[in-house]
């Protein structure tokens, strides 16, 4: 979805006679073809239960990424955003991609909650080695279960999101040594992610 907002608004620029700003979105639809060739090795070891050592990722760069990548979208559903994080760097023990696609899957899943409501909040926060992410949804009806391979509160003919599902992202975070948490606040879901701060006994 990101890929085709920056191309559409690539060649209206290219009709406008703006060459500068349509190769910014040029360099914004490689930059993403690049990610998303790095997201499709990373699930096929995954999918052969393969893992790849953890190392030193950035939590502040790795949110900003799922929200670039999911903004079109949270745009085109009328979500008011509001993010919290330092504008410092987050070390964390972990994988860069995959970790990504943790947080682009709550975003996405929040997105649909919302869909339809009078309220469309979502709010991101990074506080230490941790990430909330809560909107103004319906809630979870069985918390207990949302991690379950087969549990969805997607009605059929729902949008099909952009996430890898509940149950694998819990998985995800298991295989980095984090935790992921689904819980009813005061006005929807709340999604916590638990990470390892990053330090060379985490490394060894």
């Amino acid at each position: 979805m990101a890929i085709q907002s920056y191309a559409e608004n690539g060649v209206q620029f290219l009709g406008k006679g703006k060459a500068d700003r349509a190769g910014d979105n040029l360099s914004r639809i490689s930059d993403l073809a690049r990610r998303m060739g790095r997201i499709i090795k990373n699930l096929r070891a995954f999918s052969r239960q393969e893992s790849e050592p953890a190392v030193r990722v950035d939590l502040t760069a790795v949110v900003h990424s799922a929200v670039e990548l999911t903004t079109p979208r949270i745009r085109n559903e009328d979500v008011t955003l509001h993010l919290d994080m330092p504008d410092t760097p987050v070390w964390v023990s972990g994988g860069e991609v995959r970790l990504g696609q943790v947080f682009v899957n709550l975003i996405s899943n929040a997105v649909d909650a919302m869909a339809g409501r009078d309220t469309r909040h979502l709010t991101i926060t990074v506080q230490d080695t941790s990430v909330t992410i809560s909107d103004t949804g319906p809630g979870i009806e069985t918390p207990d279960r949302v991690f379950d391979p087969i549990y969805t509160t997607k009605e059929v003919g729902a949008s099909e999101g952009m996430g890898l599902g509940l149950s694998i992202s819990y998985g995800i975070m298991l295989g980095c040594g984090g935790e992921i948490h689904g819980q009813n606040g005061p006005q929807g879901a709340v999604f916590t992610v638990d990470l390892q701060s990053w330090t060379q006994e985490v490394a060894a």
